[in-house]
């Protein structure tokens, strides 16, 4: 009877030894939120925007969070670790240093894809021009670019926004949110020159190698128009 009563009571301590140290409080510390925060991102494949992270945790507010990612990274960089919290689109992501990128690439659950060059160039001219459409591209690349943009569809880098108010109604196009959250863009207003992106050369020419979110290759529903 004894033996059977101090199982039970550590299995009780053990259980209240898992509960988070908020549970039973309206509030959080300031180490709770950071600590909830890292565990939430870390677990996370996508950014999560400050409004959605308050109202998973308890009377806290996208400002507090904004203000405890602020934190973080400041114990990230003092303390040399290998990632920091950035935000992306519209919202928060634990990713990698740049300068660690080769090691994480060498992980055969990362994915990537290759753009070529003229797929490269189309989605610049998406990027910069949107919403622009099928036929303003190709005026400006001076080539079919029907099967480019069914790929960049495909991937999800581009999506249709609207038509055109022209015969026949023409697709619209723009970049996603995916866009911004490969390239580690804020919002639009952060785009980078072409020259500046980051090339990888081959035989085959210049190619930008992308991260490639294991939800971004499905079939696009349509062909361009």
């Amino acid at each position: 009877m004894h033996c059977l009563s101090s199982s039970i009571l550590r299995q009780a301590q053990d259980e209240r030894s898992r509960e988070p140290p908020f549970r039973g409080r309206d509030t959080m510390t300031d180490q709770e939120l950071e600590q909830a925060l890292e565990a939430l991102l870390f677990s996370s494949s996508k950014p999560l925007s400050p409004k959605l992270l308050s109202e998973w945790l308890p009377e806290t507010t996208p400002a507090r969070v904004r203000d405890a990612a602020v934190r973080l990274n400041r114990f990230y960089e003092e303390s040399s670790r290998a990632f920091r919290l950035e935000q992306v689109a519209d919202g928060l992501q634990l990713r990698t240093l740049p300068e660690l990128r080769p090691w994480v690439q060498k992980l055969e659950t990362v994915k990537t894809i290759r753009l070529s060059m003229p797929m490269m160039e189309t989605l610049a001219i998406v990027a910069y021009k949107q919403p622009v459409t099928r036929a303003s591209v190709e005026f400006i690349r001076g080539v079919d670019c029907s099967h480019i943009l069914r790929t960049l569809l495909q991937r999800k880098l581009v999506r249709v926004i609207g038509r055109e108010l022209l015969p026949g109604r023409p697709s619209l196009y723009g970049t996603s949110k995916t866009f911004l959250e490969v390239f580690g863009l804020t919002h639009l207003k952060n785009l980078p020159l072409l020259a500046e992106l980051d090339l990888d050369k081959d035989e085959d020419g210049n190619q930008l190698e992308l991260p490639l979110d294991s939800d971004s290759s499905a079939e696009a529903s349509s062909a361009p128009d």
